[in-house]
């Protein structure tokens, strides 16, 4: 028996469109049969949307788990359609003061849920959202009331790429009101690759206004390299690993001192799992910005669960097995450049004459590399490769500048400005283009940031970064001699495709673009703590006109600029500040209790 005409009645006079435009859907995207508990379930190609056994008691179970997480006054936004058991589950259980809507991506799967069964009152007091994903996300983006993004994975997963593109766009609509600051502690590595990344987040972080407290590891780095120099290797990393723990230990103790909004460490950041779920206990805010290859570097699955926000530069499959191995939370966030770093250079005669050449390649010798470099060495053009690691290249030794010595940024942004057309061959273990030709190195976006023409290998997520137009790219390997051929012939059109990828960079992909993203994304999960922040509720003005009722308290926050964010300590300190020799108000004095107690109860370690 259908349902749907009796369901979809009630929503006629308030959302005609909508019921319209799932009336004439094709439906039968669900495949219906039932579970063992007897009433209806679903599957969609092969997989189920709610249990085979009992769909009604696992959506509770579902709908009790978002309890403490959905707080009163919050829009829930529901992701993932289904039979709507979970939709049902989650209305019971409504905070005070909230309302529930879902998303529906496709009319039909909505069809689907109101024919398969009778719906209850709940349903037409749960707001429809349909329509595309940026339409929705600016309907989402104008209400004042927080949201609390709600997703129902089994059936969510139907329209992964919708719900992507809807958080995506819902993260712009939301950043776009921002005006708070956070406290973020910063937790870089010991050394490598990561550890400029971490020192651009630090400076993208304080150019947005926030404050940021730079937990620096690579000041222990020649005691790290130190502990390395035992002649038994497990020797080395039994004390390199003490070393790291200790810096775990130390990172506590920082955090424990001046406590942040949120914990963001970059890859390799010394941060055991048990000290992270030490850090959870304690109810810090903690995200990962994994920048490294996820099938190379793998140590990220024994902390998968400790974190509460992963960000990578890989999807699909990466995104997969983060959350296989436990990430709570896990989602793309692409490298980028710093243009006051990474910029075009005014470089002298004598300069272009050290750093540049027709062709130059900059980076370590992967094994890939040192297979495909000698390729393309030719007697029409000159070539320069600068980097370490490539003891060993005979056929690399003419071209290899300073002998094979690691170089400086400054020295890398020099080549970079003075080269005519720059190489840039991701690297991979094996003597070929990468064969899982994904995410997009950090060496992209600052040659792009310089104003430099670049030729580079393929990968998959490009085409969301740069165009053809902007970053030149070959599928083969005999096809680089050709490209530079044709390149260096052209050098107005080099130029070209150069000033676009600049321009291309400082309009979405700098560290500020990365960081208001991450910032924005975690806000979006965390509504009441890190959203508050970002919207400014807890600013001296905002809370002063909360606070308008009882006006003592009001008028100890308008001492406050109206931008500033105010903490309880903060109130305190004033009221310490002035209220030697005279007679304390109770709202004071409430102020002042309720400090000490915060003080009392702040050590974390």
């Amino acid at each position: 028996m259908s349902y749907v005409r009796e369901n979809l009645e009630g929503l006629r006079k308030t959302v005609p469109a909508f019921v319209e435009a799932v009336m004439s859907s094709a439906g039968n995207r669900l495949s219906m049969s039932s579970s063992r508990e007897g009433s209806v379930t679903a599957k969609c190609d092969g997989q189920w949307v709610h249990s085979a056994y009992d769909p009604r008691k696992e959506a509770g179970t579902w709908a009790e788990a978002q309890r403490c997480e959905w707080k009163e006054g919050e829009l829930g936004v529901v992701l993932g359609v289904g039979l709507l058991y979970h939709v049902e589950a989650l209305a019971a259980i409504k905070p005070s003061g909230s309302r529930l809507a879902v998303v529906i991506p496709d009319p039909s799967v909505m069809k689907d849920a109101a024919s398969a069964r009778p719906m209850g009152p709940w349903f037409t007091d749960v707001e429809w959202l349909w329509g595309p994903a940026q339409a929705i996300a600016e309907q989402l983006g104008a209400y004042s009331t927080p949201l609390r993004v709600l997703t129902y994975g089994p059936a969510a997963r139907l329209h992964a790429e919708f719900h992507q593109q809807l958080e995506a766009a819902l993260r712009r609509a939301v950043s776009e009101r921002q005006s708070g600051r956070l406290h973020v502690a910063v937790v870089g590595p010991i050394y490598g690759g990561s550890l400029p990344v971490a020192r651009y987040a630090v400076t993208a972080l304080e150019a947005l206004g926030h404050r940021v407290s730079w937990i620096d590891h690579s000041v222990h780095r020649s005691s790290y390299d130190a502990l390395g120099t035992y002649r038994e290797a497990r020797h080395s990393q039994i004390m390199q690993g003490r070393l790291a723990e200790i810096l775990g230990l130390s990172t506590i103790t920082r955090l424990a001192e001046d406590p942040p909004d949120l914990v963001l460490a970059i890859a390799q950041a010394p941060l055991t799992l048990a000290v992270l779920e030490h850090l959870r206990k304690k109810k810090f805010l903690t995200a990962m910005w994994f920048v490294e290859n996820y099938r190379h570097l793998t140590y990220w699955q024994q902390l998968a669960s400790g974190y509460d926000y992963w960000f990578v530069i890989q999807q699909g499959a990466c995104l997969e097995a983060f959350t296989r191995a436990g990430a709570r939370s896990v989602a793309y966030l692409p490298m980028a450049a710093d243009p006051a770093i990474h910029k075009p250079l005014a470089l002298t005669e004598a300069e272009r004459a050290e750093y540049g050449a027709d062709v130059s390649f900059v980076g370590a010798g992967y094994p890939n590399r040192r297979a495909l470099l000698p390729r393309w060495l030719s007697d029409e053009w000159t070539f320069r490769l600068w980097g370490n690691e490539w003891e060993g290249a005979a056929d690399l030794a003419s071209v290899l500048q300073r002998c094979g010595a690691r170089i400086d940024t400054e020295t890398c942004m020099k080549v970079f400005n003075a080269s005519a057309i720059n190489l840039n061959l991701h690297s991979c273990g094996g003597d070929r283009l990468d064969p899982d030709a994904d995410f997009v190195n950090p060496r992209t976006f600052e040659l792009a940031a310089c104003g430099a023409f670049q030729l580079s290998d393929e990968r998959s997520l490009f085409p969301d970064l740069f165009t053809d137009q902007e970053v030149v790219r070959f599928r083969s390997v005999e096809d680089v001699p050709m490209l530079i051929r044709t390149w260096l012939n052209n050098p107005d059109r080099r130029r070209a495709v150069a000033e676009a990828a600049r321009r291309r960079v400082l309009g979405e992909h700098t560290y500020e673009h990365r960081m208001k993203e991450l910032l924005t994304s975690i806000g979006v999960r965390q509504p009441d703590r890190i959203g508050a922040l970002l919207r400014g509720d807890r600013d001296a003005g905002t809370l002063a006109a909360r606070a308008a009722s009882v006006p003592e308290l009001s008028k100890l926050l308008r001492q406050f600029p109206p931008g500033q964010r105010v903490e309880l300590k903060d109130v305190a300190a004033g009221i310490r500040a002035t209220g030697s020799g005279r007679e304390l108000k109770r709202e004071e004095l409430l102020v002042l209790l309720l400090d000490s107690y915060r003080a009392e109860t702040r050590d974390l370690v």
